[in-house]
């Protein structure tokens, strides 16, 4: 029994090796806050007295005490990191399975060919290949309808969704034009099925594993995404205050890991280690991702080839 598991392992490496980091960052996520040394509470510090009893303000780079540093409102970063994972991932999901939810009808009609959403689909996918898709987040993002609009975190996930969902659904198409020169779909047609029959038992079934595999693949897109929104000071929950001094600025409300690289170029000439720690975790998130969906598409390969 022993012997044939770790054949098994052997066999299907990389996907055991992405389970297995998949695993530990979602028992991170969502087990940590949980830990006795983590901080729920996001507890601010003043100032602290070093050994000639003088004041010290944050940010306290890593010591003993504090194993991450603190940021500069002498927050702990390890509890900071821990607590906004759970934020970051499920704003990594939605946005995912948003994409999803409107390029896989999108896809199935343009492939029907329904009222020339072939076309439109081939225009904007062409058309966006060649803004990038940061270039058209923030763009629109700092449109004044979106900014002063109270439901702004929702249109900001649309944003992000759309912004990439045509490559999505030109992708899908183009699985939707091979499945359709199968045999059973021509006797499911000369059967009598309907385009939502066909869209739903012919079609969608032998896409699930395909989709899995680009839907992991998109998580990581979609985090290395936001990590560039934070660095150029974009996030999803953000309010747009008026300040003492009589102007108006963006205030963010969000612990999610890209709200620490809002003044990176700062803090690499100074405390380095809140940029550093944060793109660490959005580096393993996106790593983890990209082994966990070559790993599905290796196993899934394997399987069919052994069917």
């Amino acid at each position: 029994m022993q012997m044939r598991l770790l054949t098994w392992i052997k066999k299907h490496a990389l996907f055991c090796l992405g389970t297995f980091l998949l695993l530990l960052l979602l028992a991170i996520t969502f087990a940590g806050p949980y830990l006795p040394f983590v901080d729920r509470e996001l507890t601010t510090i003043t100032y602290i007295l070093n050994e000639d009893k003088k004041p010290v303000i944050p940010p306290y780079p890593p010591s003993e005490e504090y194993i991450f540093g603190t940021d500069k409102s002498g927050r702990d970063l390890l509890s900071l990191i821990i607590l906004g994972a759970k934020e970051t991932i499920l704003l990594v999901a939605c946005i995912t399975v948003l994409r999803y939810a409107l390029a896989i009808p999108l896809s199935y009609l343009a492939h029907k060919k329904w009222m020339g959403t072939h076309l439109f689909l081939k225009w904007l996918n062409g058309l966006l290949s060649y803004i990038p898709t940061i270039i058209i987040v923030m763009l629109l993002a700092m449109l004044p309808p979106f900014l002063l609009s109270d439901y702004r975190p929702f249109f900001l996930l649309l944003i992000i969704a759309l912004a990439e969902m045509p490559r999505a659904a030109d992708m899908i198409k183009l699985e939707f034009d091979q499945i359709s020169s199968k045999e059973y779909i021509y006797g499911g047609i000369a059967g009598g099925a309907s385009p939502y029959r066909l869209f739903r038992i012919y079609y969608l079934p032998f896409l699930y594993s395909k989709l899995l595999v680009n839907m992991v693949t998109d998580l990581g897109k979609v985090m290395f995404l936001l990590g560039q929104l934070g660095f150029a000071g974009i996030f999803i929950s953000q309010d747009f205050v008026q300040s003492m001094s009589g102007d108006w600025q963006l205030v963010n409300k969000s612990i999610s890991w890209p709200m620490m690289m809002i003044k990176a170029f700062e803090d690499i000439r100074g405390p380095i280690w809140i940029p550093f720690f944060s793109a660490f975790a959005m580096t393993y998130a996106i790593l983890t991702f990209n082994i966990f969906a070559d790993g599905l598409k290796s196993f899934f390969t394997r399987k069919i080839r052994y069917i």
